[in-house]
């Protein structure tokens, strides 16, 4: 049952990416993603306490950033490369 969610979470954040956009999310999408990311952004998060804190447009930035990075797995990304694309993700997000 966990997997199916996670596939799930996966389908949406494909979305998102396809659409550049997070208004096709729903508020339910939005609250689903970001509970079901929750222990990968504890994992991940330097500062898991500030994440908590942050809007709720900026943690799905930083789920649709984790996701990326484990899609792309052990490929060499670096630093500027992810900035960049986490710039992008940004100006998705504030796309009306």
């Amino acid at each position: 049952m966990e997997e199916d969610k996670r596939v799930e979470a996966e389908k949406l954040i494909k979305k998102v990416l396809q659409e550049k956009s997070f208004l096709i999310l729903t508020e339910e999408d939005k609250i689903f993603l970001v509970e079901e990311y929750s222990d990968d952004m504890k994992i991940a998060s330097k500062n898991y306490e500030e994440y908590l804190l942050l809007p709720e447009s900026q943690k799905l930035v930083n789920i649709v950033v984790l996701a990326l990075q484990e899609y792309l797995g052990n490929w060499h990304v670096s630093t500027d490369e992810m900035k960049d694309i986490s710039d992008y993700l940004q100006s998705i997000s504030q796309s009306k």
